[in-house]
Order: structure tokens, then sequence, then C-alpha cells
């Protein structure tokens, strides 16, 4: 049995690879290509195992590299597979500085400019013409404005 363990253990790590790899391809990228990474790491440790034809040799360089990408590479590939988030559409507005450019009272709507759109908008408080504000919130197509910082 020996013999076998030391002539093909490095085949098995290189099938266990691939299908591991291959295995990723089903699942998307659910598992943020950590099983790209293992299997990489079967394959390598496969390989090196190959021209010494001893199975010790295999496991410990497939043993290495997982320890190695678990330790520090996972962090690494995370950050670079991880999405980046970005505001888009109306939530892109939510914080920035506009003007009330048709007064609100607390129970009705005005318009706010804020960069060169105007904008239906509401408060908690009641604002004049020219005073600034700050978005707090979108609802539907109505800005949720507040005093800003400095503000009137």
């Amino acid at each position: 049995m020996e013999g076998f363990a030391d002539q093909w253990l490095w085949l098995i790590f290189i099938g266990v690879g691939l299908m591991l790899a291959i295995l990723e391809l089903f699942g998307g990228v659910d598992t943020e290509l950590d099983l790209v990474a293992v299997g990489s790491a079967f394959i390598i440790g496969g390989l090196a195992g190959w021209p010494f034809e001893w199975w010790l040799v295999a496991v410990l360089v497939t043993s290495l590299l997982c320890i190695v990408y678990v330790a520090i590479g996972r962090r690494y590939i995370k950050r670079w597979v991880q999405p980046k988030e970005s505001k888009t559409n109306v939530d892109a507005i939510i914080g920035r500085e506009g003007v009330v450019v048709k007064s609100i009272a607390k129970n009705s709507s005005g318009r706010v400019r804020v960069g060169s759109e105007e904008w239906l908008a509401s408060a908690e408080e009641d604002f004049d013409e020219g005073a600034e504000v700050v978005v707090t919130a979108v609802r539907g197509a109505t800005l949720i404005v507040t005093k800003t910082n400095g503000g009137n």
C-alpha cells in the first residue's frame, strides 16, 4: 500500500485541487476564491511531490501553502474580490448640503436646490427661503432635510 501512496498520491492531490477549482466555478464567487486558492495549494503540492515520489512532500507543501493562505493571503484576496460600495442614484445625495428655494413648513413640503438640481423636500422644522440645509434621507422623490451645522 505504501508503494501506491508514494507513486500516486501526487496525482490524487492534483485531482482534488482541480475538483475544488471547478467547484468554485459552480458555486459562483460565493466562497470568494477560497476554493481556488486551496485547490491551487493542492495542485502545487501534488506537483512538488511528483518528482520525489514521496507522499510526505505533497502533504507538507500543500499544508504549508494552505496555512500561509489562511494566515496571510486570505485577507488580501477578500479585499480584492469584495465589491466596492458606492452610493448611486438618489442615495448619493444623502449628506450633501443645499439651499431652500421654496420655504418648508413642518407639515408641508417645499423645494431645495442641491447642486444644480431642485428637489421636493420636507423637514421636522420650518425653513425659510435661503436657509442652508443638509439632506439626511430620501423617501420616494422627497428629500428629508435638517439644519446644517453652521446653518441659519
